[in-house]
């Protein structure tokens, strides 16, 4: 009878860490917008993402990126379509950026 207790009881604070391990999970579902393939727009685009240092608040875009996506604190900022002609272009925020996802033109 102590083994089966012992069993029950093992099972529940098995289940228990489980269910809490899960709920922030399932709290905050993840931003789609900090995917980099929202962006791609079925393979028009080729994007990928890169986490910046500590304290950055200005991003410079290159010339032949199409557009970035800047995410400071809660906030997205999208670039205009560009060019290869129109130069780099800097972009400065009041707040820290997070990340920054690059899109380039693809031969789709």
């Amino acid at each position: 009878m102590a083994r089966l207790r012992l069993t029950l009881t093992a099972a529940a604070i098995a289940g228990v860490a489980l269910l809490a391990s899960a709920g922030p999970a399932a709290a905050c579902p993840a931003d789609p917008r900090a995917d980099p393939t929202t962006w791609e727009y079925g393979g028009v685009y080729d994007c990928s993402k890169a986490t910046v240092g500590h304290g950055v608040r200005a991003y410079t875009k290159p010339s032949p990126v199409a557009f970035v996506v800047i995410n400071t604190g809660k906030s997205y900022f999208v670039s205009d379509l560009g060019d290869a002609n129109e130069g780099d272009r800097t972009y400065t925020f009041d707040k820290n950026i997070r990340f920054v996802i690059t899109c380039n033109f693809t031969d789709a």
